[in-house]
């Protein structure tokens, strides 16, 4: 959803903390121009303090640090950044003549290296031909060994079946349904959830429409029911769909930053909860007993909400990863598979968590520059196996929103990952 993404950073430029960091970047990078290093340096601090996770900022005051003797924070800041983004230019950079012989700096020049390399530890489980399909999101039916796929561009679900055979599981717009973004199985009630959302990117994109929840009898693809979001809401957007062991759905809104539910007795979407802290909410996943839910922030990092006292806390971390940029997020025994397609370059990761669950000390790369990857986005776990969309192309259209020729896009490939 990285897409998404940018264009609601586009729309936050408008508000006043936004409006804020921009001059104080603006000023920075004149300051740098003009050679007033100091003047780079605490503009460039000022930008970090709103923004301590953009890896552009941490960059730019890994720069500014150097040249103003200030060689701790200058490792500290570049370590940051490279982190989330690996391809920043650190070698041969005049700005770095004052530390290039320090042995943190070469120590992060070996940090960067490694981050930029490939690790393949996924196998092609499927691959779907239809090209201009647009797939986001992925759930599993063991019961029937079938995978459900949800279209953004064809506002459609499409099911595949253990012998390859690919169908529609509901017709194209069904009750004006949008794009399709998190959908899940509740195989107990025979009911299979998925969220929408009106998308540019969608075939007969209609301006007027609203994200939606839709509930679908699974044997037979029939609809249930329809959930729109209040006509308040009616520009947010509902991306990721998790279900309880009781069949109690929630729903992450990426723009509105608010976690929805369906309330049974008025049967009507109704907020869960929200923080001031949130910037950009996309995966949810629950803790095995359900105590916890946890929260993908894409601007920012991982959040643990108790499910009984709604206390919020950030995961901790005693290691050099970046938490940022997470759009699909998985528990799997006392551990979070993230995708991370907000990073440079695209990664899967496990996560280890400690007792509490409040921390991360260990993590693994499942896969990081995948020959496969284009923008990968959701996945869904069944038993040791976890299968992921590779490939969900958002940068497959125009400058009009319009989708490319079949021979500028990919086939869509679905990876599986054994999970030990």
């Amino acid at each position: 959803m990285k897409k998404i993404i940018l264009l609601f950073y586009l729309a936050l430029s408008f508000t006043g903390q936004a409006q804020e960091l921009q001059k104080l970047y603006s000023d920075a990078m004149a300051a740098y121009k003009a050679k007033d290093y100091p003047r780079f340096y605490e503009n460039m601090k000022g930008a970090h303090d709103l923004r301590p996770t953009h890896q552009g900022i941490l960059y730019q005051l890994g720069i500014a640090s150097a040249l103003t003797n200030h060689p701790k924070e200058a490792i500290e800041s570049l370590k940051k950044a490279i982190l989330v983004n690996a391809d920043f230019k650190l070698e041969a950079l005049a700005d770095f003549d004052a530390i290039k012989e320090m042995k943190e700096f070469k120590g992060l020049l070996a940090l960067q290296k490694e981050w930029q390399s490939s690790v393949v530890h996924s196998e092609i489980a499927l691959t779907i031909k239809d090209r201009s399909l647009h797939v986001e999101g992925i759930e599993y039916d063991a019961a029937s060994k079938t995978f459900y796929l949800g279209s953004i561009h064809k506002r459609k679900i499409v099911k595949v079946t253990s012998d390859g055979t690919i169908s529609d599981f509901c017709p194209p717009s069904l009750n004006g349904m949008t794009s399709i973004f998190g959908i899940k199985v509740d195989a107990k009630k025979n009911l299979l959830w998925a969220c929408s959302a009106p998308m540019q990117e969608m075939e007969n994109y209609d301006s007027t429409a609203r994200s939606a929840i839709f509930k679908f009898e699974l044997s037979s693809g029939k609809l249930i029911q329809k959930y729109d979001m209040p006509l308040i809401a009616k520009a947010n957007v509902l991306g990721d769909l998790i279900i309880d062991k009781k069949g109690k759905i929630f729903v992450s809104d990426s723009q509105g930053n608010t976690i929805y539910t369906i309330n049974e007795k008025t049967n009507k979407i109704e907020p869960f909860y929200t923080s001031p802290d949130f910037m950009n909410l996309q995966g949810l996943t629950l803790s095995s007993d359900e105590k916890n839910m946890f929260i993908a922030d894409y601007m920012k990092s991982i959040y643990k909400l108790n499910m009984k006292t709604k206390e919020l806390t950030e995961l901790a971390s005693s290691i050099d990863v970046a938490l940022k940029g997470i759009d699909g997020i998985y528990f799997y025994e006392n551990s979070l598979i993230a995708i991370q397609n907000g990073v440079s370059p695209l990664r899967c990761v496990r996560y280890y968590l400690n007792k509490d669950l409040n921390a991360i000390n260990k993590f693994e790369i499942v896969d990081r520059k995948h020959p496969n990857f284009n923008e990968p986005t959701l996945g869904v776990i069944d038993g040791k196996n976890f299968y992921y969309i590779a490939n969900s192309q958002w940068g497959g259209y125009d400058d009009k929103h319009h989708i490319k020729p079949d021979g500028q896009l990919q086939d869509i490939v679905v990876l599986k990952a054994l999970l030990r």
